[in-house]
């Protein structure tokens, strides 16, 4: 009976300096797992939106004082967003057209020229509000001329 238990013993110790051995070199079961990186598809590129030249009067009394030209261009990714920004121009137009009206003298009452990020910054709150939050990821400015008036 001496003899079996130390037959035993004997062999849990082969096995368990076998497993550590096999553990330490990582060889067989213990392997690094091959890890299969799938290549991410490239991000879709933007999409741009033009819209149509806004333009917008200052008045100095009852008379035209001067006149703003305004190009935009939305940016946005995917073609739902394309869609749904398509659906909703008639409402951006007439949004930002009200705002810009009311906004722009204001604007020169205080700076006495324009700040376009400011404007930028407008339009881009009035465009996440109407639309929705990253529709329209970015309105952006492409000119601005002020034409004045004598």
């Amino acid at each position: 009976m001496k003899k079996i238990g130390i037959i035993i013993a004997v062999i849990v110790i082969i096995v368990g300096g076998a497993v550590g051995v096999l553990k330490w070199q990582q060889i067989w079961p213990f392997a690094p797992k091959e890890v299969v990186v799938k290549e991410a598809p490239p991000p879709e590129p933007p999409r741009f939106v033009e819209m149509d030249l806004m333009v917008i009067p200052v008045f100095s009394g009852d008379k035209v004082a001067a006149t703003f030209q305004i190009k935009l261009k939305l940016e946005t990714i995917g073609e739902e967003n394309e869609n749904k920004i398509m659906e909703l121009m008639p409402r951006l137009n007439d949004i930002f057209l009200r705002d810009l009206y009311v906004f722009i003298p204001r604007l020169l009452r205080k700076n006495q020229n324009i700040d376009v990020p400011v404007i930028k910054s407008r339009l881009q709150l009035l465009a996440d509000k109407l639309a929705g939050k990253g529709v329209i990821d970015s309105v952006l400015i492409q000119s601005l001329s002020d034409i004045q008036r004598n």
